[in-house]
This record gives C-alpha cells, sequence and structure tokens, in this order.
C-alpha cells in the first residue's frame, strides 16, 4: 500500500538525457560521392590498370587486324606472354599507363553509373 497522505515523499521521475541536437551534415557534391577512393581502392584499381596494360601491350591488341590464325595463335600468345614479362619488369610504368587509358574511363562511366543508389 501506497502513502498518498501530505507527509509522503514523492520520488522525481527520472529526466530524459539531454542531448545536444546533432550537427546537420551536408550533402556531400555529386562528384565527390562518384569519385572519392580510399587508398586500398586506389591501388586496386592502378593494379587493375597495369595488368590491362600488360595484356594490351603484350599481345600487340588491335582492332582492326581482321586476320586469325588458332593454329598459331597458342604458340604466339606463349611466346608474347613470356617476352612481355621479361619486358614487363623491366619498365613498370608502360603498362601501367596503358592500362588506365582503358579501366579508368570504365571505371568512372560505373562510379556515374551506379551513383544513384550509394548514400
Amino acid at each position: 500500500m501506497t502513502d498518498t497522505g501530505p507527509g509522503a515523499q514523492e520520488t522525481p521521475a527520472p529526466l530524459p538525457a539531454e542531448t545536444s541536437p546533432a550537427p546537420a551534415r551536408l550533402p556531400r557534391p555529386w562528384y565527390i560521392r562518384a569519385f572519392r577512393l580510399t587508398i586500398g581502392q586506389a591501388l586496386r584499381l592502378l593494379g587493375l590498370s597495369t595488368l590491362a596494360g600488360f595484356f594490351i601491350l603484350a599481345f600487340d591488341f588491335s582492332p582492326a587486324g581482321a586476320t586469325f590464325d588458332a593454329g598459331g595463335a597458342f604458340t604466339a600468345i606463349i611466346h608474347r606472354a613470356l617476352t612481355a614479362l621479361g619486358w614487363a619488369l623491366e619498365s613498370f610504368w608502360k603498362p601501367a599507363l596503358a592500362g588506365l587509358l582503358v579501366v579508368v574511363p570504365i571505371w568512372a562511366v560505373w562510379r556515374l553509373a551506379t551513383l544513384p543508389f550509394r548514400k
């Protein structure tokens, strides 16, 4: 039984915790949301570009070439891959640059296409 008379002490209701309003975050511009990279993402992009450039330069890719010999293609691929591997060990920057010319535009289009789905 509780005492509700004039001499009864009331326990005060707990006060709500005082919280300061969180500062409003300004929305980031679209170009920051689209092209912002972490260090790891930038290194992966550079590695993918180097790998793509290695194959572009190693196999002497030419979209204008219409002839294809299936029999000689396999031996040519093996020979060129070994030659290109030695060449790539000597000069890293050439495949990286050639790959960047292909990979970065594809990456930029992908980032712009997926921009509406990111925060």
